[in-house]
């Protein structure tokens, strides 16, 4: 799996501990929840992504000289 510069910059959840050791236990597990979630959303995303251009990619193309009559 690669890297992207959002998840470079997004903090783990130990680093966020770290800044607030207040937190209870609910408010921690809450927030990964939250994270996986995340994480899980935009990995969907880019699925759906490379899906719908495979798709684009098969569909019917229109000739160069039938969509310039069309346009005029």
């Amino acid at each position: 799996m690669t890297t992207t510069s959002r998840e470079k910059n997004t903090k783990s959840c130990e680093e966020l501990y770290e800044v607030q050791p207040e937190w209870d236990e609910a408010a921690k597990q809450l927030i990964l929840k939250l994270q996986q979630e995340v994480q899980a959303l935009a990995a969907e995303n880019q699925r759906l992504r490379k899906a719908l251009l495979a798709q684009r990619a098969k569909g019917p193309k229109m000739s160069t000289k039938l969509r310039d009559a069309l346009y005029e």
